[in-house]
Parts: C-alpha cells; structure tokens; sequence
C-alpha cells in the first residue's frame, strides 16, 4: 500500500501542510505514527484515505512523472504486442511495480534518441543491449525483450514494462470452465484415475462433442498445476479415498483435557497384533495378540495378556494382572466394540444394534461386580484411544528388536523371513513373553509424554504414583485374592434348571453340572458363574436376588457316546450314568417316602370324611312357621296317594331303569323321614 507524507497530501489538496497535520491529530484522517530520521514523529497517510478525486490525481501525477502519458517517435518496424498482457488500472501496481515502470521508460527514451542518429538501427540495437547490460546488470535484457518494452509502452500495456517471471500470472489460469469441469469430473471418481488419464479423455471428449474448446486447450502440466490447487485435498479425498478417510484426515478432531483426570479414573482396553512371528507349544509359526490396559492420565500400562487370539478371556486376565499387580481397580473402562470386551457377562454389549443381543434381562456384568462403568467409543473411530499411541512405540521399539519382525504389510516384510520361517530360525512364545514383560516394566519407567506440562520430565510411573497417592484419591482395591478370582469369574445367561442341571456353553458344546438335589430344583430361573480353566464345579445364583443358591459339580456322565459299548470309556460312562440315574430314583422314592411314612400321615377317605363332618356340624333346615298356603285349582281331580307311587307300572318306558332308581330313593327318604 502507497504511503504519503502530510506534504504531499496537502500539494494535492491544495491547503496547508499544518492543516493536514491537525486532521490527522483529530483522527478525521486515519494515519500511522513514523519517527523520522531526526527522532521526530511524523504522519504517513495511505492513499485509500483519500477521497477517490484525490487518488486519482494522485495516480495521475505519478503517470506523467514516469512518462507513459508521452508518445514516442513512431517506428517504421511491426512490434507484436505480448498474447500474454493483463491490462491493469495503474493504480492497482506497487510502488516498487511503478519504479520499475519508470526504469524502463528512462532506458527506452534514451535507446530511442540514440538510435536515431544511426541509420541502420538494428545494428545499434545490439549495442545498446550491452551498453544496458554492464550499467544494469541485474536487468534481464535482450534486443527481443527490448522491442516488447517498446511495444508495451505504446500500447499503454503496464505490465508489459514489468518483469513477470517468477508467478507473474499466478493465480490465473488458461483452462476455460467448460473444460475444467469435464476433467474434474473425471478426476474425481472412486476408481482413483491418474491425471494423465483424465486429460486425455478430456481432450478425447472435447473433440467429439465441443470442437471449439479444443484449440484453447494447455498442456497436461497446467491441469496438474490446477488440480494440485483445486482438487487436492478435502474434495478430492472424499470422494477418491471415501467419507471414513477423508473425514479421519480433515474432520474437526477434540481435544482431550486430561487436567480433571487422576489415576485410575480411566482405563483404556485394547489388542495389537504383534508384529512377530513366533513358534507356539505345538510347533505352529504364528503371530500372538497382546490384550493392553492403559491408565489414561499417566499412559502407564497397568495390566496386559500375551494371547493365541484376542478373547473375552484375555482381557480378564488382563484385569487380573493389574488388579494383582498393586494397581488397584479403576471407576471407568474405555472400550471399543470388539466382542472381547462385548461380552455379555464382561462389559456389556457396547453399541450392539441387534435386540437379540441386547436383552436387559441378563445377570450382572463383571465390571458391575467391580464398580467400573463401561464406556463404549463409537464405531470406526481409533482416534478415541490413545492406547494407540503405545502400539506404535511398541512396535517400533520392541517388535522391530525381535529376530521374528515381519511387519504389519507386505512392505514392511523382509524377504529374509520367508528363510528364516523355513528353518525355524524364530523366537519361541515363551521368549518373546519374557521380552515382553521386561519391555511393559521399561516402558512405564520411561519418560512422561503427555499433554500436561507439570509432568514433563517426569517418569510414567512416577506421574501414577503422584496422582493416586493426592489426598483426594479413593484408591480401590480388592481386599483378598479369593475374592477377585470370584469376581473375575465368569457367568451365563438366566436359564432354568433342568433335569439334567445346569450348563455352561464351551466352544458350541454344552457341559452340564448338577447334583442329588437338583431333580428337586427344576424350573428354578438362575445363573452359573464358573471359572473357564477350572470346570470341575460351578456356582449357581438366584435370579431375583443374586443370591448363591449352591454349588453344583461337573456331570460328565451325562455325556455319553454314541456308540458307548464299542469303548472302554463309553462303557465306564454308561455305568456311572445308569448309577447316578438309580441314584436320582432313589432321592426322589426317599423324599416321597419321609412324607408318606410319616406318623402324622393321615388316609385321604377320612381326612375327606372329617372334612364333611366339620361342614355339615351345623347344618339345619329352618322353616318358616308363617307361609302362603298354595293349593291346585282343580280340586274335584283324583291322584293316587303318595305312598302309592311305588306300585306305578312303569312297563314299557324307555326311561325304566332311571325312573326305579328315582323310586328307589324317594322310597328311602320316605322312610328316613
């Protein structure tokens, strides 16, 4: 931006110089505050300050001091004007811009009055440009260059007198809008096309359906020069890379505040694949999980479990590890949502969709029995867990150590594993395991690395330590080993018990437990909890109030086989099944026979009589001593007397047999009465 001096704004204004001062002291003329080179201060007013009548004699006077309003003798030579000129207002040009301008209207006024002293110019030409080149020597010059100048300054063509090499037309581009839509609908597609691809179909396209945009059309390095400015980012990724892509690299992303945070109030669960290839027991050649649990304010890893596969199982050993290795137990757990740490019996079912797998009816989780509340991060979206971070340092510093590296990608794989897998040349599970549990010890005593800036320089282990040692910390702990081993257990959802007993499912089979009294308990709802390596007995609770109820061993007799007498086995299972059944014969014939036997027994037919006699104590008809007398209308009629009814013939009746029963018993009320 241009800058004048009160001076020059009052020549221009046409008053006083003191005047222009006072304006700029009232703040009626915006100004910036110079000391000048005598230490005093002084005003410097920017031409956008001015009222525009002023700018432009301003730009005016600038233009006649540099000469372009002059015309210069004609020259009898066609000097082709630059395809390339920008025609600009001379005011939108720099000060350092109008110098420039002015330095080339010098050299060419004095190239034009020289040069008509000669009368073969061009001769003189060529001297001129070396005269030019040793007085100005940081000037790009040549006899073509000059002649553009020239013709520039007749034209009136202010960027022609400019040099504009170096980005003289950044920001423009020579691609009509017709065709760069036509590429950047090519460009971008999921099918990821390369840039040279697109330009050629766009050009292909131009000629078969817009021949007129086909003469104007640049060279390939003007799309990729655009495209790299327009398409390559946030546009381009979404639909080149796709929606989860493109927002994980230009989404918003939260920062976490772990001011508010004290040790153990957050525990991050999570499983790596190790980057090794190792030899198990059996002699496989494969790669193990790691199950990790972080404290989320120190990134100390409080407990981890080397695994085959990432299970439900693992992440309790993992618990069991930290609990049992003086870390204590924490309020929240911060999950994702793989089925190791969805478990119905484990953390709950997260963000699970499915209702058959959502059910509330179900028995407590076996973080509810510890205190944790379960918090699920939502789908696709690492970023939520830090504990990746830890992964990757893992990676680096550790996997990459071992002898068995082979990568997370094929990239990273070295061609030396395909030999050393051959011969064996590995580490064994148990080696890579003590490794591991002397790499987790040196990496909690590494230094601190997180975001708050009191903990800087400061141990991993050391940060936990302060933290949960603060007065206001509740540390929790479980009180025995017995009881974390039972709160660690697990359970099955509520069944009824059935003859048979109770199950626990174990990779698609189910294994029963009963005992002598279960045949007593059928139809009682409960749930099992048990302890997956230690099958021999389960504990079985209530389902309305949680209460142990018993403990029932494992009835492996009730897994028979098929064919049982074709074994030993089989036979053996056959006899215990056949005992136990006799077994729950008797039970039953017992507890039948404690009530029956009993000396209160008491026969049915007199309990029923002793019943009615106790009804009918009382009992007694009472008629009324005063009544309305009914009597029949006919009274001439004759009917037989009424104990003459018995002598009725009743011959030839179908309901003969009936009507002698009713005989029979008023006959017998007769006489009762």
């Amino acid at each position: 931006m241009d800058y004048l001096s009160t001076k020059e704004v009052a020549e221009l204004k046409g008053c006083s110089d003191r005047y222009i001062k006072q304006l700029c002291k009232d703040g009626k003329i915006q100004a910036k505050q110079v000391l000048n080179c005598k230490g005093r201060m002084k005003y410097l007013i920017p031409i956008s300050e001015l009222s525009e009548d002023l700018q432009a004699k301003y730009y005016a006077k600038l233009k006649s001091d540099a000469g372009l309003a002059l015309e210069l003798k004609d020259d009898k030579t066609a000097l082709k004007q630059s395809s390339k000129s920008v025609k600009k207002a001379f005011d939108e040009y720099s000060q350092a811009e109008r110098e420039e301008m002015a330095e080339w209207i010098r050299i060419l006024r004095e190239w034009q009055e020289l040069r008509a002293n000669y009368k073969k110019k061009t001769d003189f030409d060529a001297d001129f440009v070396g005269k030019c080149r040793i007085e100005h020597p940081d000037l790009n010059i040549s006899v073509d260059i000059l002649y553009r100048k020239y013709a520039a300054y007749k034209e009136n063509d202010y960027d022609g007198l400019i040099d504009r090499r170096g980005g003289w037309n950044r920001g423009t581009s020579s691609i009509r809008t017709e065709v760069w839509h036509i590429y950047a609908s090519l460009y971008l597609s999921y099918q990821n096309p390369k840039i040279s691809k697109c330009y050629r179909e766009t050009v292909a396209w131009c000629v078969t359906n817009y021949p007129e945009f086909v003469d104007g059309i640049p060279d390939v390095s003007a799309f990729r020069r655009r495209t790299k400015k327009e398409l390559d980012g946030a546009v381009a990724s979404w639909v080149r890379d796709g929606e989860k892509k493109c927002l994980a690299k230009f989404g918003i992303f939260a920062e976490r505040d772990y001011s508010d945070l004290e040790a153990n109030d957050v525990w991050i669960f999570d499983n790596h694949t190790l980057d090794i290839r190792s030899i198990a027991p059996d002699g496989r050649i494969h790669r193990m999980s790691l199950t990790a649990i972080q404290d989320a304010k120190s990134g100390v890893i409080v407990g981890y479990n080397p695994c085959d596969n990432p299970c439900s199982q693992s992440t309790l050993f993992a618990m069991y590890r930290a609990v049992s290795g003086d870390f204590g137990l924490c309020r929240y757990a911060y999950l994702d949502n793989g089925s190791e740490f969805c478990a119905t019996d484990v953390g709950g079912r997260g963000h699970r969709k499915k209702s058959s797998w959502c059910k509330e009816d179900a028995p407590p989780t076996i973080f509810e029995l510890l205190g944790i509340q379960s918090q699920f991060a939502l789908p696709a979206n690492p970023d939520a867990k830090n504990i990746e971070r830890f992964f990757y340092t893992f990676k680096e510093q550790f996997s990459k150590s071992t002898g068995g590296f082979c990568g997370g990608t094929v990239v990273e794989r070295h061609s030396c594993m395909n030999e050393k897998e051959k011969n064996h040349d590995l580490p064994t599970d148990a080696e890579v395991i003590e490794l591991l549990d002397l790499y987790i010890k040196n990496y909690n005593a590494g230094e601190y690395g997180g975001k708050e800036a009191k903990y800087r320089g400061k141990r991993r282990i050391d940060v936990w330590n302060e933290s949960v040692n603060s007065d206001h910390v509740k540390f929790r702990d479980v009180a025995s080993e017995e009881d974390l081993t039972l709160l660690l257990a697990r359970s099955t959802r509520y069944q009824q018990i059935k003859r048979d007993g109770v199950f626990v499912i174990m990779y698609g089979k189910k294994i029963w437990f009963r005992d002598d009294n279960t045949i007593f308990n059928i139809g009682k709802k409960v749930y099992v909890r048990f302890d997956p390596y230690n099958l021999d007995s389960v504990r079985v609770y209530e389902k309305e109030t949680d209460k142990y109820l018993w403990t029932y061993p494992r009835a492996a007799y009730l897994d028979v086989p098929y064919l049982a007498a074709e074994s030993e086995d089989g036979k053996d299972r056959v006899a215990e099944f056949q005992k136990n059944f006799a077994k729950t014969r008797n039970a039953i014939k017992e507890k039948t026979e404690s009530y029956t036997n009993s000396p209160y027994a008491v026969d049915s037919l007199a309990a029923a009589i002793n019943e009615m006699k106790l009804t009918v104590a009382n009992y007694e008809v009472k008629k009324p001593k005063h009544f309305e007398p009914v009597t029949a209308q006919e009274i001439d009629i004759e009917f037989p007397k009424r104990e003459n009814i018995v002598d009725v013939d009743y011959s030839g009746l179908e309901e003969l047999e009936e009507l002698r029963a009713m005989n029979d018993r008023l006959e017998r009320a007769r006489k009762g009465a």
